[in-house]
């Protein structure tokens, strides 16, 4: 008889937290990263097994987000948002003295273990095929991914990430844009 995990202790601990400075020096232990440099900014994004982290930089500031299961450790310093991502959720911030606005969504959903297996697969042959960021790793249940994919436009960047836990059939996606406001 199989035996069904029905934790919610990583569902319940995610948050996007917002930063209103760099966090790159605290980012050492990613798993990898990218970097995307346009005309008006710069956007500099870290992937780690179930969390991410995206610099955004422009001539009058930088906006960090990150997202984590991590409850402990994280700086207060700069922070200007923080939201826990359980069930649906979305907020719009504008960083103070800068252009920068910045909106997200997030969403988590715990699946049965066939239909975490299958969306996995999916969102795997997706980052292969937009040559998306991603990191895959195993927890004690089976194969997890990270994964953060790009849409970069001339006045803003669209973000879409998913980390896909197996030890609690956790699906967290985020959708966020950092944007560029004009001086109108």
């Amino acid at each position: 008889m199989a035996t069904t995990i029905n934790s919610t202790a990583r569902l319940q601990s995610y948050q996007t937290l917002l930063y209103a400075r760099s966090l790159q020096p605290e980012l050492a232990h990613c798993a990898d990263s990218r970097t995307i440099i346009q005309d008006y900014y710069t956007l500099n994004t870290f992937i780690m097994p179930g969390s991410h982290a995206c610099i955004f930089t422009s001539v009058d500031g930088c906006a960090t987000e990150h997202v984590t299961d991590n409850t402990l450790g994280n700086s207060e310093t700069g922070l200007v948002e923080s939201l826990l991502c359980s069930a649906e959720k979305d907020i719009e911030h504008q960083i103070l003295r800068t252009k920068i606005n910045y909106i997200t969504a997030a969403q988590t959903e715990q699946l049965s273990t066939h239909i975490y297996n299958d969306t996995l697969e999916e969102l795997d042959q997706l980052a292969r095929d937009q040559d998306a960021l991603a990191h895959r790793w195993s927890d004690r249940v089976g194969s997890c991914l990270s994964l953060v994919d790009i849409q970069k436009f001339a006045d803003q960047i669209h973000i879409q990430s998913y980390h896909l836990i197996a030890a609690e059939s956790l699906v967290l996606r985020t959708q966020t844009i950092f944007e560029l406001k004009s001086n109108k």
